[in-house]
């Protein structure tokens, strides 16, 4: 049985009592920090942490266990997952949708020789409309994309809420697993209360278990 993660609430990864404003500024400049880090990372330096970041997702165990996969197509440099999508190919692989009024995220089914087409905002998807229902998120693997990470697993999206909606219903229950280059994981993340938080953290050189990083009382 997957533990559930709990969301940024609790002790010094919330600003408790802080105004909301403020919150939403804090979160806007590191995302301006953030995204340029990423940005400024060459092809090349792309590729090689990606290869490195995918094998050391191919080793993780619960890779392995899972019987179903949420994966994602890499955009804005991020780290890229066509290796994950190959050592998959035994598994139910999913992939996120907008959905059409653009409320939250859908997860598709992608089978082996599918390819993936422009869906909105230019993010591939799958071509298919076999979606993940309510009630498969156990023994599901959620490898997640983000802006930035701390180690105690809080996580730092584009700012409209779609992974974190989708973490409290659809993938309830999954294993959240953010994906990111060392670049990417600072100090502290500012959190909220809808905030909700991964479980590992894998990078081209480390593997960070964020639930025994968490204080006792978050």
């Amino acid at each position: 049985m997957v533990r559930r993660a709990l969301p940024c609430r609790r002790g010094t990864r919330t600003l408790a009592g802080a105004d909301p404003t403020a919150l939403t500024d804090a979160k806007q400049r590191l995302r301006r920090l953030l995204r340029q880090r990423r940005r400024d990372l060459s092809p090349q330096q792309v590729a090689e942490k990606s290869r490195r970041i995918c094998a050391r997702l191919q080793t993780f165990a619960p890779f392995e266990d899972a019987t179903r996969l949420v994966l994602y197509a890499a955009d804005d440099n991020e780290v890229q997952t066509e290796a994950v999508w190959a050592a998959a190919q035994s598994k139910a692989v999913y992939y996120p949708r907008i959905s059409p009024d653009r409320s939250r995220l859908e997860f598709v089914r992608r089978y082996p020789h599918d390819r993936l087409v422009e869906g909105l905002f230019g993010i591939p998807v799958p071509l298919g409309n076999e979606r993940l229902t309510p009630g498969q998120g156990g023994h599901s693997l959620v490898l997640t994309p983000g802006l930035g990470f701390d180690a105690e697993g809080c996580r730092l999206g584009r700012g409209k809420g779609y992974y974190d909606r989708a973490f409290g219903r659809l993938l309830a229950g999954a294993l959240r697993v953010g994906v990111a280059y060392d670049c990417q994981v600072v100090d502290r993340i500012p959190g909220g209360p809808h905030d909700e938080r991964v479980d590992w953290i894998v990078t081209e050189s480390r593997l960070i278990d964020c639930r025994a990083k968490r204080a006792p009382h978050g």
